[in-house]
């Protein structure tokens, strides 16, 4: 809880008229997934008085005294904290607002803050990973997709965007230590698998509040399984050359840089990988990156023994414009994503490979409505806030 005391004082205006100033105390109620040792390094309240049109501005990480003349404010403030986590100082922006605040005597304004974004971009809107049921009711098919959706009010270019994997599991029962300065967490991201959309750079427009669909096989999966998913008009499909795998070939394919898979590749359908969109530095080809960015790492496994993974590459944190980590509540230990990524997870299900999870997809939660009638995801860089599950087909 941060406080900001504001002096009374008083001034005269040129007819000879008292203005009275009183003392304000702003009281901060950060969301519970800010601990209480961050602090405000960044930010500003402003307090517009409705009858004169006046806006005063006031700074809330200088702690220096102001003071508000009597009247009626309309609130908007932004702020950036930092706290420790993870040997890191994490970084979140913040938001709050308030109509109708009356100051005519000493007066304390609560600011109820809420979490926000910078600069979002191209975003996962939605990921389905555990497919529909089977008919025999035993597993998950192969329906599985992601949709990525234009968060801004621009168009933007889809073009040599990657999607990626992570080797690591976000579990405790795969819970090593990495020995490899490379690999870690807070500097690179280490991919099992990355599929690339192809195009030269303006093939793949998205515009503001539309979204292209990526699936695992572009094909009408309800003609197998009454209710399971069309995926037949799909953007692109990811298509390994195998006799396993089906080709739509009216869907274009995406450019598999790598796969960790000599067979498929399949996300996984227990939900506790973590995923990356990923833009790649302007020109470089896959030939490029498979011969600069090798990431095979030693570790201790979870039970001591040493050991070392042949099969990751390494996606530079800065390259990624989003991310989000997968697991489940029970086995959940941390992120294959730094937390300036991701500071959680989302969540299929309480317990471990839980039967019920299949079915069910990840949809990041609206924010707002822009005037046009566009929507706006929540994009806070944490899991658990900005997603929840929903039924495939809704």
């Amino acid at each position: 809880m941060a406080t900001l005391c504001l002096t009374a004082a008083a001034c005269v205006d040129d007819d000879d008229v008292a203005i009275v100033s009183h003392d304000v105390t702003i009281i901060d109620n950060f969301p519970d997934v800010i601990p209480a040792e961050a602090e405000i390094t960044e930010g500003k309240a402003s307090f517009f008085e409705i009858n004169t049109g006046t806006t005063f501005d006031v700074d809330l990480a200088g702690g220096a005294p102001i003071h508000l003349p009597t009247g009626l404010y309309n609130i908007d403030a932004r702020a950036t904290v930092t706290y420790p986590f993870d040997d890191l100082s994490v970084e979140k922006h913040l938001r709050a607002a308030l109509s109708s605040v009356t100051v005519n005597a000493p007066t304390t304004v609560a600011l109820d803050w809420f979490l926000t974004s910078e600069g979002s971009t191209l975003i996962f809107s939605e990921m389905y990973h555990t497919g529909s049921l089977n008919a025999a009711g035993t597993g998950g098919l192969f329906d599985h997709f992601f949709r990525i959706y234009n968060n801004t009010d621009e168009v933007l270019y889809a073009d040599g965007l990657g999607i990626a994997e992570s080797s690591f599991t976000n579990t405790k029962a795969n819970a090593f230590e990495i020995l490899t300065p490379a690999n870690d967490r807070n500097v690179n991201f280490t991919a099992q698998a990355i599929w690339v959309i192809p195009g030269s750079g303006t093939d793949v427009p998205i515009k503001p509040g539309e979204s292209i669909l990526i699936v695992d096989q572009a094909i009408d999966w309800s003609a197998q399984v009454e209710g399971a998913l069309d995926l037949s008009h799909a953007d692109f499909e990811w298509w390994d050359d195998n006799p396993r795998d089906t080709d739509n070939p009216d869907v274009p394919n995406l450019e598999k840089w790598y796969s960790y898979s000599l067979t498929i590749w399949l996300t996984n359908n227990q939900c506790t990988k973590s995923y990356a969109l990923v833009r790649f530095p302007e020109g470089m080809t896959s030939e490029q990156y498979l011969a600069n960015y090798r990431g095979s790492f030693d570790y201790i496994s979870a039970i001591g023994t040493y050991m070392t993974n042949e099969k990751s590459y390494l996606i530079p944190n800065e390259w990624i414009i989003d991310g989000v980590n997968l697991s489940n509540k029970e086995a959940w230990s941390y992120g294959a994503l730094s937390p300036q990524i991701d500071i959680s997870y989302s969540s299929i299900s309480d317990i471990d490979k839980d039967p019920n999870r299949f079915g069910w997809k990840f949809v990041r939660r609206v924010a707002s409505t822009a005037a046009d009638g566009r929507r706006i995801f929540l994009d806070t860089n944490d899991s658990a806030t900005d997603f929840i599950l929903k039924r495939a087909k809704e």
